[in-house]
Formats: structure tokens, sequence, C-alpha cells
């Protein structure tokens, strides 16, 4: 009996071909995906004349890997469904060069036939990393293969040759040549390309792929990029993914991180940057291995910043995407996909769940993972296996549900809910739902399985302004699975909240009484600022001024302040004119200035009478003064006290005028360290009337207790950052109203110092 064997029909081509691979973004992954597995660290895809020279339109893919030998290409390349990579030889006569062993993207062996669905003929070059390596190059016409059926695919010949150079500028690597492309790759498709390209690689998944480089080379396109405002919106340049990291500080993202020999996972639920809880349990799929989920709730906030990076709606560029090894498989995340029933699951019932639209995320699968590997055609996902049911399961059980319990039930996800007002309701913050959040903690963890358990302490504060039975259920529960799980962290835990729980028990009479107390001293507090505005409002009436004389006499200081400065401009010009006297014509500017504002004061605060000079009660306005109206120049929490004695004393001067006269004796009392001061005034046979200004400050230095008076001489100070004008300026004005200070001496009334004004008749 003699042995037969299988005949091999030149169709083969189309079937593993442009029949297997109908996407052709898919098969442009797959030649980018065969670049790195030949351990490239940069590789160009590269568009010719796709605006100006269509019928001789290119794409070529470039890398710098360690290219082929011609052995290589006749007994891997050419060899159909060869894979050295699933055998697991593929680097075995490179292990010294490569510096990380990476783990393959693909391991089907007919990802070479890409090249078919992109184009009708292929130009391939090669260059073995390796010294004198020659340049060896093969050419396939592809409709040789089509519409002879009856030839035998092993008979079809292709051209092979060895060249002494070439024209792509790479030492090593491989070069693929496309052209009679079967597509018009105009602008608005290599958009599509180069953002489908951002989410073929994982930049966060450890495979090598941080030293890994896409870019794309469109120079018929390099015009309409400078018009690009959007950086994602350019053809040429790098490309990047970076997408799931700058959504989480702007919404609620669920990790969970399954251990490499499978019997644990952990989960952390984090909330727009502050982190909700972390778990770590035992795995009810063992048979789920080193993968990682990262799920993201797209918020209103989210979508709009997600919109405004790249420039594309959410539900527009996907939903929930998996990767193995770093390498995204298809058609998971895409939109329209529901790979994973999310969206049939959301049909179930409208706010209790969330849909593709409202999410964002990875699935990460690592290692070899044999049971969970792409089906032969390369946008049909993972093949169906037990272990796939496994992982939809779980992905469903603990990442998308755990998101939802906290999303829905708890912070109130509000997308989609309208109140009974028609408006919509925006979700809350973790702040506003500690209770919430302490309840969901504790309502989940009371299950068989938990081994670790955190999260904010600061949601243990609900305990101290809470007392209800939500509270006592709580801390029932953490008992519970305290003592059940062994953990002495959790025990800890536990005894902190009971011993919290009792003392606010014990101490709630106590706070009681406090509240009862503090809202006594509120309403006496009330009261009292109720007579003081009664009290204010007396004065306002009694010393009401006339609005239209304080800005007559604000505008006459201002007019005497600009023709003391155009004096001193004049005088300036003068080669006799001295310091001194511009000191002196400074301080006839600050007077008047001083008096304007002081007059802008009144407007403000309604405390004094008019500005010109008028007969004045001296101890009427003076008591007034201090006990209502010195904050207007008293800003530094001087406590002032007055004491009068006798009887009534008028005087014809300004009130504005006096007032400076206080603020200038204040401000030097402040100067010298003073907190309090007295003001005590005597009228003795109504023909006297003396104030004594007092002061708790550090007195008169000893240069001046020999002679005072030279501390009213102009430009005279005894402090190194002090003018010399402030007691200058009071000695004139009391001059000019016929009255006269005088230095009493330290520790008369306080312990500083002591002035003492006369007024006489």
């Amino acid at each position: 009996m003699a042995d037969e064997t299988f005949k091999i029909s030149a169709a083969l081509k189309d079937l593993i071909g442009r029949e297997l691979i109908t996407d052709e973004f898919v098969a442009i992954f797959e030649l980018v995906k065969n670049s790195f597995d030949a351990n490239a660290t940069n590789v160009e895809v590269i568009f010719e004349n796709n605006k100006s020279e269509k019928d001789f339109a290119k794409i070529i893919i470039k890398d710098n890997g360690k290219g082929m030998t011609s052995d290589d290409i006749s007994n891997k390349w050419l060899f159909v469904a060869y894979s050295a990579k699933r055998l697991g030889i593929e680097n075995e006569d490179y292990r010294d060069k490569i510096k990380v062993n990476r783990l393959f993207a693909g391991a089907k062996g007919v990802g070479r036939f890409s090249c078919d669905r992109l184009g009708k003929h292929l130009k391939l070059t090669t260059i073995k990393d390796k010294k004198n390596a020659e340049i060896e190059q093969l050419n396939i016409n592809w409709e040789d293969f089509e519409g002879v059926d009856e030839e035998m695919f092993i008979n079809i010949p292709v051209s092979r040759q060895t060249i002494l150079k070439h024209e792509y500028g790479i030492r090593h690597g491989t070069v693929l040549e496309i052209s009679g492309l079967r597509e018009d790759w105009n602008r608005k498709k290599l958009q599509r390309l180069k953002r489908s390209l951002s989410k073929l690689i994982n930049p966060n998944q450890n495979n090598d792929s941080e030293r890994f480089s896409i870019k794309i080379v469109a120079d018929d396109e390099a015009t309409d990029d400078r018009y690009e405002e959007n950086q994602l919106d350019k053809i040429n340049g790098e490309v990047k993914n970076s997408i799931f990291e700058t959504l989480e500080i702007k919404s609620s993202n669920l990790l969970v991180q399954i251990s490499e020999d499978g019997k644990t996972f952990e989960t952390t639920l984090q909330d727009r940057g502050d982190m909700i809880y972390y778990v770590k349990e035992i795995n009810p799929y063992p048979e789920l291995k080193a993968m990682s989920f990262y799920l993201f709730q797209l918020n209103r906030s989210a979508k709009y910043s997600f919109t405004r990076l790249m420039g594309i709606a959410p539900k527009s560029y996907g939903s929930v995407f998996m990767y193995k090894n770093g390498f995204r498989i298809y058609p998971y995340g895409e939109p329209g996909d529901d790979s994973l029933a999310i969206d049939l699951r959301k049909s179930q019932g409208r706010n209790r769940f969330l849909g593709a639209r409202d999410l964002i995320g990875r699935i990460e699968i690592n290692g070899e993972q044999r049971e969970l590997k792409e089906t032969t055609s390369r946008d049909g996902g993972l093949v169906k296996t037990k272990t796939y049911d496994s992982l939809v399961r779980f992905f469903k059980d603990f990442v998308l549900r755990r998101l939802e319990n906290y999303v829905v039930d708890i912070i109130k996800w509000g997308d989609e809910r309208i109140n009974q007002q028609g408006e919509m309701t925006p979700e809350l913050w973790a702040k506003d739902v500690k209770i919430q959040i302490l309840e969901l903690i504790t309502g989940f963890i009371n299950k068989k399985g938990i081994l670790e358990i955190e999260y904010d302490k600061d949601f243990l504060n609900i305990i101290t302004s809470k007392q209800d039975s939500s509270v006592d259920k709580i801390v029932k529960n953490i008992s519970r699975v305290a003592a059940q799980s062994g953990n002495e962290e959790i025990v800890i835990e536990a005894r902190k909240i009971q011993k919290v729980v009792k003392e606010i028990k014990a101490d709630a009479d106590k706070d009681r009484e406090e509240l009862k107390k503090e809202e006594t001293l509120r309403i006496v507090a009330e009261s009292e600022l109720q007579t003081e505005k009664i009290k204010t409002e007396f004065y306002k009436k009694q010393l009401a001024p006339d609005a239209d004389a304080l800005i007559h006499h604000i505008k006459n200081n201002n007019i005497a302040i600009t023709k003391a400065v155009e004096n001193i401009i004049q005088d300036i010009k003068d080669p006799t004119y001295k310091n001194d006297d511009l000191i002196r014509d400074l301080s006839f500017i600050l007077f008047h200035s001083n008096k304007a504002i002081k007059a802008a004061n009144i407007i403000t605060h309604v405390d004094l009478s008019e500005s010109d000079a008028q007969h004045v009660e001296l101890n009427s306005f003076l008591e007034g003064y201090i006990a209502n109206y010195h904050e207007i120049s008293n800003s530094r929490r001087i406590k002032f006290k007055y004491q009068h004695t006798g009887g009534i004393f008028n005087v014809k001067l300004s009130k504005i005028e006096l007032a400076i006269v206080i603020d200038n004796l204040e401000d030097n009392a402040f100067k010298w360290g003073a907190k309090n001061i007295l003001i005590k005034t005597n009228t003795v046979n109504n023909k006297l009337f003396q104030i004594e200004f007092c002061d708790d400050g550090a007195g008169l230095s000893d240069k001046y207790i020999l002679d005072p008076t030279k501390i009213f001489k102009f430009k005279e100070t005894g402090l190194s950052n002090g003018t010399g004008l402030g007691l200058y300026v009071v000695e004139e004005i009391l001059n000019r109203m016929g009255a006269k200070i005088s230095f009493v001496g330290n520790k008369v009334n306080l312990k500083g110092a002591t002035f003492l004004i006369d007024f006489s008749r």
C-alpha cells in the first residue's frame, strides 16, 4: 500500500492572505509586530506618492531588527505556517546580542501574507545583523498565484537575489516595499491609521515597549500637517499611546492584578486621585494568571478632557482594549464591538449598569498563556477556550461590577441621571459619602478569601460625627470580618473603631451640654452686637458729616499738595536748595495728605463731622472717636482705654486735624512696641483741658530724658527706621490750634511714655 500526501493549490495564498486578513490596518499591525519580534527598536511606516502619483504609490515598512540570511528566507520566511517563534527557537542564534528577552507578539507563521492584503507586489530587502552580512532581496508578484488554482502552490517561483547595495539607509534589518496598492491611502485614512497604531502597543506593559518606536513618514502630507492644531491629527511623527494615565485624576478607576501564580488577586479603587480601598484576596479562577485589568469610568469631566486631548469623542475612540505581551488583540475595544458583553448587560438596566460609552480601559495578559491565544483571523479576538470564558466572567464579577458598585450606587454617577425637576444630577465626591463607602467596604469583605484590606482612615471620622444604626452595623461587620480573617491588621482596626464608638457614646451627654453653652453664648454675643449697632447708629446721627464739605476739604488738600510739589520741583533747580528744606516741604505734603486720607475715611466710615474748624466739645468728641471710630486708623489691634474727670470744654478746631494728632501718637506708640494705650482727660476750672496720652511701649530712650523737647524737633527720631516727622507734625498741628504738647516721662501711668497736651482759653 502506497502512502499519499496532500497537494496544495496556489489558491492557498488567498485563503491565508486577503481572505484571512480582511482589514488593511490589521495587515500593517501584523507587519509592525513582526518587526518587534525581530528585535527592532525602530520601525518606520512610509507612504510614498500617496497624493502626487498614485499609480506609483508605495507602502514601505522599514525596521532595524536582526534581519535575515538567504537561509532564513528559504527555510523560514518562505516556509508557509512555519513559526520559529512558536517553536521557541527564533532567537537561538541571537541571544548574545539582545539585552531584553522580548515575548513575541505573533506566532502563527502567516503574518507575512499581510503584504498581499496591502498590495500586488512585494520587494523584500534584508541584511543580517552580523559582520560582512550580504544584502538579500526577494521579489514577489502576488498575482502569479491568482487564477491558477490547478497549479501547485510550491511550483510557483519567486525571485531571490543577493545585491551589492540598497537605498534604505540601514546597516541591518528588513525593508518591505509594497507597491500596486489595493487601497487609496488618503489623509483621512492615514489619520485613522495613526490613531489605530497609537492603540497597538501598550506602553505600560513590561515587554520592552519603551525600546520600540513606531514612526509614520508621509512626505505628501507634510504641508497639511502644519495646519493641524492637534498633534494626533498630524500624519508624520512618532506614534504614542498615553491616554489611560491622563484620565486618572479626573475619574473613578479600578485596578485589578492577578498574581503570576494565579493564587491571589489585588484590587485598588481610586476616585479622582484619592484611594478608596485596596483588597487582596484568593483568586476563584486559578487558571487565570499574570493579568491586569485597568478600568476607568468616564464621567462628564473625563469625557470632555478626553475629547480635548485626543481630538475625538471617547465613543469613537473605543472602550475596553485587550493586550497580550504589550500588543493589542483585535477587535476588543473597537467602537461597536461588544465581545465582553458590556452593552448587552447595560441594556438590561439603563442606570444600574455602565455601558461601553461610559468606560475606557485595558486588559493586560502577560506571558505565553497558550490557552489565551489569538484566532488565525487576526481580527477575530481570542480563541474561545475554557480559560477565555473564565477571563470574561472574572472581568464582569470582579472588575466591572465592583466599579459599578461604587460609581452607580454610591457617588451617584450623573451622566444619565435626571432628577424630578428634569435637571442633570452631578455625581458626588468621596468626602460626601464616607458612610456609604465604609458600608461598601465592610459589605463586600464579609466574604471568604479576604487576605488584606486597606482604606483611607479618614473614613473612620464619620464615626465621630454620625451615631445611627448604619454606624453600629459597620462596627459589627468590621468586628466579625476581623475575627474571621485572622489578619492582625484588620483586628487592630476593628478594636480601634470599637474604642472610638465607646468613647463617643460615653461623651454624648457632655457634648450636648457644650452645645447648649455655646448656643447661650451665641445668643448673648448677638445681643451685645445688636447693642453696639444701636450705639454706632447713634454716633452716626450725632456726628454725620456733610459729604459735600468733606469732598471740598479733600479737593483743597490735594490742591495744597499739588502746589507744594510744584514748588519743590522749582526749588530743586536752585543750587542753594538744601535737603532739610526738602524734608520740611515733604512734611507739609504729608500733613495735607493725612488730612485728605482722613476725610476719605470719614466718608467711608461716617465717623466724624465737618472738616473745617468749628466749635467742638473735646471730651465728647474724643470719647466717641476712641470708643467707636479709632479703627479707621488703627489696624494693629492696639487696645484703647479712655478716662475723663471734670466738666465740658469747648474749643474751635478741625476735628480731622485733632484725629490726625491722635493717629500720629498712636503710630508712634506702636513703633515703640505698645499694645495698650490709655487716654486720660481732665477739665480744670473751665480754663484748661488736659489730655494725657500713655502707652506701654519701650518709652523714650535715655538721650531724650534730659531734654525731651528734642523729640519734637524736625527730623529727630530715636528709631533706626524713623522719619523724625511724626511728633514734629503733631506739635505743628497743636500749635496752630493754640495747644501745647510735652513729654511727661516714662512709666507715669503705664510702663511706656506719657505725653501731655494742654488746651487753654
